[in-house]
């Protein structure tokens, strides 16, 4: 627990000696002192918060020295009360009111500066006569006068336009500073609103990337499988048909490669098929054996005839043996 503890004080008269002044001394043996974890959090936490109201405070304090002065420049009756809604109304139709205003005084000073360069424009000939035929005295005179007074009223006209165009720009300026320190958030949510559209995008990208990624890998799924390169060992020295291992491979149905049944049943033909391989291979043994014998017999008349009859009945068992293959699968549906 933590042990409270008074600072030591000490007590002077004061210069009149009316009422005695306590002046704190920091005590040096409450430095020392040490501060639990929780009562250590618990300070931070204080400090942080004062921190915190100070800041708000000043805060506070500008927005409402803003809205005095606007409250000051706009016109309204004394003592009137106006909320920060009704300043900020009043302001902007004040603003308005002034450009409207500004406007007209636009339009007048153009017509002052038009009628001015007409009456410059005419000849001084002119302007006597015209002068004598109206009856004027002193023609002179009188146009001077005229035109003094169009002068003064132009630069009476200008300086009004230049104060007033002062004041909306100070009106303007403190508007903006109000709107940025009454709407802080509404940065923050434009902001948030493009960094999660920004995200948004990202991850349509990234999914659409993995669209193709997968369409690319089942496109590669579905591609037929390449043809085996097994090939049996061949004893005959005559090398074998190339239509007798493409016939093998090319057994099963090609419209339904996906499925498992299909699988299973390519499979099962390919190792019929290798069978019936291996057993045409021994009875090819067995025909090689036999021409050998034929061969080394004296008296051969024609061994071309029997190199045909040879070659002929190897096709006729390849042939067998294709179309054996090719009967057994469709009659058995599974695995041997």
């Amino acid at each position: 627990p933590s042990v409270t503890r008074r600072a030591p004080y000490l007590s002077h008269t004061s210069p009149k000696g009316t009422q005695p002044e306590r002046v704190h001394l920091l005590p040096c043996s409450l430095a020392n002192i040490p501060l639990t974890p929780e009562t250590q959090r618990d300070q931070e936490r204080r400090i942080r918060r004062e921190i915190a109201n100070s800041n708000e405070r000043r805060r506070m304090q500008s927005i409402n020295a803003g809205f005095q002065s606007l409250k000051t420049l706009i016109p309204h009756t004394d003592g009137e009360k106006l909320s920060k809604a009704a300043i900020l109304q009043q302001t902007a139709e004040y603003i308005f009111s002034l450009e409207q205003e500004k406007t007209r005084l636009l339009q007048q000073n153009t017509q002052l500066k038009r009628f001015i360069q007409e009456l410059s424009g005419s000849s001084p000939k002119r302007r006597r006569a015209e002068d004598k035929d109206e009856g004027i005295g002193s023609p002179d005179i009188w146009e001077d006068e005229k035109a003094e007074d169009l002068r003064r009223e132009m630069i009476e006209l200008r300086q009004q336009l230049d104060k007033e165009r002062s004041v909306r720009m100070m009106l303007e300026e403190q508007v903006r500073s109000l709107e940025a320190h009454m709407y802080p958030e509404k940065l923050k949510v434009i902001a948030q609103q493009v960094q999660l559209q920004q995200q948004q995008e990202q991850v349509r990208l990234l999914h659409q990337e993995k669209l193709e990624r997968e369409q690319q890998h089942l496109r590669t799924q579905l591609l037929p499988p390449p043809a085996p390169t097994h090939h049996p060992t061949v004893i005959v020295p005559a090398p074998p048909p190339p239509s007798h291992h493409i016939n093998v491979v090319t057994m099963g149905p090609s419209s339904v490669i996906n499925s498992v049944s299909t699988s299973r049943q390519n499979l099962d033909t390919i190792v019929q098929a290798i069978q019936h391989i291996e057993g045409t291979q021994e009875r090819q043994e067995q025909e090689e054996e036999q021409r050998r014998a034929v061969i080394v017999k004296p008296g051969r008349g024609c061994p071309e005839a029997h190199a045909s009859d040879t070659a002929s009945d190897s096709e006729a068992s390849d042939s067998d043996a294709m179309d054996q293959s090719r009967e057994e699968p469709a009659g058995h549906g599974g695995l041997p």
